[in-house]
């Protein structure tokens, strides 16, 4: 609120500065009509003075823009306090729109013992600014479309680890809307426990880990939570978003494997039984061997004619021989479920050396076991890496249709292990050894390359790496690294 003496100084001062201000200036009537104006204003719509002071504020306002300030102008006005900012469109006398921010402020004029009210008024032309911010908010709305198009989840998060942006696909995975993101953490909405249902602080979150540090993460395996209180694996990537050549925060990819592992687990089943009949006609000849073994001893016993205690001894090392076999056959078959735990490989290797040796016989192939120890322990699923060991022994008895030897290479170094599986075998061409493991990849006439994809997938679902290296016809090594 203004109040101006009858000074002719400050008068013309105030003139002075109304007149020659960079925004345009009105004082208009409690009823709305431009009492006066400044050359600014003059400038933003087009009108002289004189055209301006003939006309009200609501006649220069667009149709669906009246309404914002009509409040203002009626019998009795409101009792203002400060300024009232209002943003609208005016109509410039070429017809086009523009915006403009109005700030209203009470103006009272002394005049003796008189006093009138008006409405002093400055009016900023913002229309490139509002044309800037449609912009911004119509990019704003492809980005989000982009995002939405998108199957995985998304979200983006700042340096404090609140949620800047989101899709469809992740608002739908795990069910939390603005409002849940906007209260709580990111890590304890989604991601508060492991996959052993242990929980996670929020410094051991490796999505945390990523933020603090800057880094991009690639996680294979774990699990989120869903608003509903239920669990899901997923994969998912943490990538920095840099703005301006500026560290501001990261962006989480992610999607949900809970069908893709259900998948993955019935070809290993599949190929688990693939494998137990494969190796079936080689232990039906181990079985049988010792059978012919037990039976004649049986015959010599009934006819008490020899050293019972002899053949008994024989007859027990040939049962247990038959029962190992047994054993390890059911095991491979046996569909128990993923369980994680400390494990001699030396010791599955040798379980695995001993299911194989009846194939080993029939086609002349000899397992030669090369082990710096006889015990390195390894955090493992031990069933799932025989079937790794089984299917590349078996491959590699069938790179030798003629016999040969295997070698069965075991070293520690470091904080791992490495195996080594090498044959004598036809070998692969080196354009072929890209697409080793691959589905339905396989250098043999009748292979569907499933056996070498589902083993690949173990190793690297126990964070260990496979290679192959091959020359034809002189043979293949593939080399397995383990963590320890």
């Amino acid at each position: 609120m203004f109040k101006l003496s009858n000074s002719q100084v400050e008068q013309a001062l105030y003139q002075n500065a109304f007149e020659y201000a960079s925004n345009g200036k009105a004082i208009v009537t409690l009823d709305g009509k431009f009492h006066l104006v400044n050359s600014t204003l003059c400038t933003i719509l087009g009108y002289s003075k004189r055209e301006l002071q003939m006309l009200t504020l609501s006649q220069l306002s667009h149709l669906e823009d009246i309404s914002k300030t009509n409040y203002l102008f009626t019998e009795q006005p409101p009792n203002i306090e400060g300024k009232i900012i209002i943003d609208q469109r005016f109509i410039h006398k070429n017809g086009k729109e523009l915006w403009v921010a109005l700030h209203f402020s009470l103006l009272k004029i002394n005049e003796g013992s008189k006093h009138t009210s008006h409405y002093l008024v400055d009016i900023y032309d913002i229309s490139k600014q509002i044309e800037k911010e449609k912009e911004i908010k119509k990019l704003n709305q492809i980005h989000q479309l982009i995002l939405d198009s998108i199957s995985d989840g998304i979200y983006g998060i700042d340096l404090d680890a609140n949620v800047i942006f989101w899709n469809k696909a992740a608002e739908e995975m795990v069910g939390y809307g603005e409002n849940d993101l906007s209260t709580q953490n990111l890590h304890d909405l989604i991601h508060h426990t492991n996959k052993q249902g242990n929980k996670v602080s929020i410094t051991s979150c490796p999505v945390f880990k990523a933020l603090k540090d800057g880094e991009s993460i690639h996680i294979t395996d774990d699990v989120f939570w869903r608003k509903d209180g239920m669990s899901f694996d997923v994969e998912y990537t943490t990538n920095p978003i840099i703005e301006n050549g500026e560290y501001i925060g990261s962006v989480i990819t992610f999607r949900d494997i809970t069908e893709v592992k259900k998948t993955k687990e019935i070809l290993q089943k599949s190929e688990k039984l693939s494998l137990v009949g494969q190796m079936a006609a080689g232990i039906a000849h181990e079985i049988r061997n010792p059978l012919t073994s037990l039976k004649g001893f049986l015959q010599l016993i009934q006819s008490g004619e020899s050293d019972k205690q002899l053949y008994y001894k024989i007859m027990n090392e040939e049962f247990n021989r038959i029962e190992l076999i047994l054993n390890e056959l059911l095991l491979l078959a046996k569909p128990n479920p993923t369980t994680l735990c400390e494990k001699n490989i030396i010791g599955v290797l040798d379980q695995v050396v001993a299911i194989l040796q009846p194939q080993c016989n029939i086609q002349n192939v000899q397992i030669n076991c090369l082990y710096q120890t006889e015990e390195i322990l390894v955090f493992c699923d031990d069933n799932q890496l025989k079937q790794v060991f089984i299917n590349l022994i078996k491959n590699a008895i069938d790179a030798m249709p003629k016999g040969g030897e295997i070698s069965l290479e075991v070293e520690r170094e470091s904080e791992q292990v490495i195996i080594r599986v090498k044959d004598q075998g036809v070998g692969i061409p080196e354009e072929k050894l890209a697409s080793i493991g691959r589905p339905f990849f396989s250098t043999k006439e009748n292979g569907t390359g499933l056996g070498l994809m589902i083993s690949f997938g173990i190793i690297e679902n126990h964070n260990g790496k496979v290679s192959v290296t091959s020359k034809e016809n002189q043979g293949t090594t593939f080399t397995i690294t383990l963590p320890l």
